[in-house]
C-alpha cells in the first residue's frame, strides 16, 4: 500500500469520544484488535516549507516527529457506514483510553496552535484541533467517502 494521508475536513471532527456500545455493519465488526492499536501526538502547526517535518495533513502544516509519537493500546476495531459516511470505532485498552485522554487534553490547551496527529501504521490519518478533552475508552475515527474503513481495522490491528 502507498503512501497516504486521508484528508479529511476540519468540519468533520475525526474522533468523537463515546462511552456506550457502538453497532457497525461490516466484515470487521467486533473482531479484537489483537494487541494492536493506533499512534497519536499533539504536533505545533507550522508554516509550509518551514522545516522538512512540516507536512500537510488535512490541508493544513503540521509537524510530524515519529518522537511524539505515543502508542495507544486498542481492544476492537470495527468498520462503521451507515452508506454515506465510513469510520472506524475502536475501543481503546486501559492504558489506550489514558493516552487518549491525556493527548487531546494536552491538544485542547493549545487548540490554536496544535494539532492531535493519528497515525495507523506508517499511515498518517488526521490532525485535528480538540476543542475539549475526550474521556472514555471508545472514539470515532470518521473517513472520507473514498477511504476504505476495512484496510483502516486491519492497519490498527496490524500496529
Amino acid at each position: 500500500m502507498g503512501s497516504l494521508v486521508w484528508k479529511l475536513s476540519a468540519v468533520g471532527l475525526v474522533i468523537v469520544a463515546m462511552s456506550g456500545c457502538s453497532a457497525g455493519d461490516g466484515p470487521s465488526e467486533g473482531k479484537p484488535a489483537g494487541g494492536g492499536g493506533i499512534e497519536m501526538a499533539v504536533s505545533q502547526t507550522c508554516a509550509s516549507g518551514s522545516a522538512p517535518e512540516c507536512v500537510s495533513v488535512n490541508g493544513e502544516y503540521v509537524m510530524i516527529l515519529e518522537s511524539d509519537f505515543v502508542h495507544a493500546g486498542v481492544e476492537t476495531a470495527e468498520a462503521v457506514s451507515d452508506g454515506n459516511t465510513n469510520a472506524v470505532d475502536v475501543k481503546f485498552d486501559k492504558d489506550g483510553a489514558a493516552v487518549f485522554e491525556k493527548l487531546t487534553a494536552a491538544a485542547a490547551e493549545s487548540a490554536s496552535t496544535a494539532r492531535l496527529v493519528i497515525k495507523a501504521g506508517d499511515e498518517v490519518l488526521s490532525a485535528v484541533t480538540v476543542v475539549e478533552p475526550m474521556q472514555g475508552d471508545t472514539a470515532v475515527i470518521a473517513l472520507p467517502p473514498e477511504a476504505n474503513p476495512d484496510e483502516l481495522v486491519e492497519m490498527i490491528r496490524g500496529s
